[in-house]
Formats: C-alpha cells, structure tokens, sequence
C-alpha cells in the first residue's frame, strides 16, 4: 500500500509541475503580445510623426 501512496505522490508532483509550466508559457505569450502591440503603436505613432513634418 506504501508504493501506491508513494506512486500517487509523485505523479501529483509532476502534475504540478506540468501546470506550473504551462502557466510560465501562457505568462511569457501575453508579455510577447503585450510587447508585439507596444512596438505596433510605437511604429505608427513615429509613422504619423514623419508623416506630418514631410
């Protein structure tokens, strides 16, 4: 009964390891879009800029 507990104990382990994961790359997708959309307003903001001193 000792090994299925002890079994049980690491496969919940690794389960929190596999979320704990997949929060990390659902962190690091929303700061890429958040970057991606930061660099997208600052190209159209100099954009506009050059477009009005021409």
């Amino acid at each position: 009964m000792g090994k299925i507990v002890e079994g049980i104990k690491i496969a919940a382990y690794v389960a929190e390891v596999v979320v704990a994961g997949s929060v990390v790359i659902e962190l690091v997708s929303k700061w890429n879009e958040r970057r991606k959309l930061k660099s997208a307003v600052r190209v159209k903001a100099a954009a506009e800029e050059v477009a009005e001193t021409d």
